[in-house]
């Protein structure tokens, strides 16, 4: 090879290389800025690992998604309730204790609490607005059991049957002493309450909207207009641990019940699910009902530049990590078809172990599922999640995360 062809070569290869490197440089970039809904943590935290042992294994897939079919955004959960419960004393249980009812056949269950001396099913009594007996059928605690239920012993079950009118009802036992909890259930009362949370995920530390809203089946009655503007109730924050904070409900102008609820920072060390318990009453009616929702500690998240490749379809995510644990990041690919349109085309996940406190990176493997037929760039990342999978709490989520 003359001098000339060499140095020929050398620089075409230096042009390569340059070019390559400039290609890297052009792909890479941050996350799309945060939108509404989007969960994005503003500052980390270290967590202590839980006793049980997580997997270590690092864990990538994908597969196809048929871009014909849409899918459906996930919408807060909302809980629909026939029945409130209440703790009560025994001494309120021998003088007779109020239960509305709205509807006929009614169920009605008791259970003795702290050591509280069991009622058997024939010592209970329940009359209806008239005075008269309205036990259609009564069970106790091992038919119960022995049917599947988990009940706890001394527990009793009445019925007030299908005949049953609506009104105030009296549930009285001359031999009661103790404390007892009492449950009350209209599975045919046209009247419910719907408890609802603004979002399904939260970080310690942040906020939650709670709406609670009685409803009627037929919501024509300008009583039920009465009785949704007498709603009235309280609300409750509980974690996981058993920790509670009273939440403040304010009516607003439709009637229902709003609360803006603070998270503690400090969320505690038991795993599982947080709740908004609320207890409302209003003309006639009683409605106990709770929403659950995940709380997470901020102890990874997203950071610097991603690394999107259109020839492969890997996407490659830098990771900002604060405590050791499993991560796992996942998402949707969405391709461009031939009339221009954006359509989901395909999902992966990716998770990996970090030692932590420090950087890490994981790469939604997109290539491993086959483009349908006239599909290609440029693509769009949505739905991009990050779970921290030892703590089982969703950290990030971004609804649009990348376009490349």
């Amino acid at each position: 090879m003359t001098i000339h062809s060499t140095l020929l070569a050398s620089a075409v290869l230096a042009v390569l290389s340059l070019s390559l490197s400039l290609s890297t440089a052009q792909a890479a970039q941050p996350l799309q800025a945060a939108r509404a809904g989007d969960q994005v943590p503003a500052a980390l935290v270290a967590a202590p690992l839980p006793a049980d042992e997580s997997e270590h294994a690092p864990l990538s897939f994908a597969w196809a998604l048929d871009p014909a079919q849409p899918l459906q955004a996930a919408t807060p959960y909302a809980s629909v309730s026939r029945s409130y419960w209440q703790q009560v004393d025994g001494t309120q249980l021998q003088r007779g204790l109020d239960l509305p009812l709205t509807a006929p056949d009614a169920v009605i269950q008791l259970s003795p609490a702290d050591g509280a001396r069991a009622l058997p099913a024939n010592t209970l009594q329940v009359r209806d607005p008239a005075g008269r007996s309205s036990v259609a059928r009564s069970v106790d605690a091992r038919a119960l059991q022995e049917a599947g239920m988990p009940v706890g012993d001394g527990s009793s079950m009445l019925r007030t049957g299908a005949t049953s009118a609506a009104g105030a009802y009296t549930l009285q036992s001359a031999q009661a002493q103790g404390r007892y909890v009492v449950q009350v259930l209209e599975p045919n009362s046209p009247l419910r309450l719907e408890v609802q949370a603004n979002q399904a995920q939260v970080l310690a530390g942040g906020n939650v909207q709670l709406q609670a809203r009685l409803l009627e089946d037929v919501a024509t009655t300008a009583q039920l207009a009465s009785r949704r503007g007498g709603l009235g109730g309280e609300a409750l924050l509980v974690a996981p641990d058993g920790r509670s904070w009273p939440q403040r409900l304010l009516r607003i102008t439709d009637g229902s019940l709003r609360a803006q609820v603070r998270i503690p920072a400090d969320v505690g060390s038991v795993q599982g699910l947080w709740e908004l318990q609320v207890f409302a009453q209003a003309d006639g009616v009683l409605r106990d009902g709770k929403v659950a929702f995940a709380v997470a500690r901020p102890t990874a998240r997203f950071s610097g530049q991603a690394a999107p490749d259109p020839a492969s379809r890997q996407v490659a995510l830098p990771l900002q990590v604060a405590a050791a644990g499993r991560y796992e990041a996942r998402g949707t690919l969405y391709a461009t078809a031939r009339d221009g349109q954006l359509k989901p085309v395909a999902q992966a996940h990716a998770a990996a172990w970090f030692d932590g406190p420090g950087a890490g990176q994981l790469v939604l493997p997109f290539d491993q599922a086959a483009l349908p037929a006239g599909f290609g760039a440029p693509y769009e990342l949505r739905d991009l999640q990050l779970q921290d999978q030892s703590r089982m709490a969703p950290i990030e989520s971004r609804a649009l995360a990348l376009r490349f």
